[in-house]
């Protein structure tokens, strides 16, 4: 439980304030973002007790979340998602949620070079890939991943993998399949 309650605090606090300056420019794009971030906590506090949630669940959860996100950087960003998710399976809460948080956090997000982000299914993981453009001053405490390692080894005795290339940076969770 403690592990799962690290999830980023400050996310709340910088999308008020994102909020407040859409209000300010653009009051349709603030009632936009507005609506996402709302469903976005809507689903976190849907699921903060559950230990396992559909991956068909958090697939669309993060699709909106992206929106959030997209709010922001517009074109600075693209992204895919997987197609055919099998009834069955399963991921832990928040992971995909972390592993996106972790791409805006140690990229430079512009529209000259865009990130791109691709989740997909392979091999029973969800790789979660996206390209690098690394920000330059940064400190790497590797705090996300440690939690999601954490809590996959503590939950389901499977850990997950972690590939760095020069021009991606990939984290492989494991898919759960679960019985009704």
């Amino acid at each position: 439980m403690q592990l799962k309650n690290q999830i980023n605090p400050h996310f709340l606090f910088n999308n008020l304030n994102v909020l407040v300056s859409f209000i300010e420019l653009d009051p349709k794009k603030a009632i936009d973002f507005g609506h996402h971030l709302s469903n976005v906590y809507r689903h976190y506090l849907k699921n903060q007790t559950e230990d396992y949630v559909s991956l068909q669940g958090e697939i669309n959860f993060i699709t909106e979340y992206l929106s959030i996100y997209k709010a922001k950087f517009e074109n600075g960003f693209s992204y895919k998602m997987p197609q055919q998710i099998a009834e069955n399976q399963y991921i832990l809460p928040n992971c995909l949620q972390e592993l996106i948080d972790n791409i805006f956090k140690h990229n430079v997000v512009e529209e000259e070079i865009p990130l791109e982000i691709e989740i997909f299914i392979e091999n029973n993981t969800l790789v979660v890939q996206n390209t690098i453009n690394r920000k330059e001053v940064e400190i790497e405490s590797n705090f996300g991943l440690e939690n999601i390692k954490m809590r996959y080894l503590l939950l389901t005795n499977n850990d997950i993998q972690i590939i760095k290339n020069s021009t991606h940076f990939s984290v492989k969770i494991p898919i759960l399949e679960l019985e009704a």
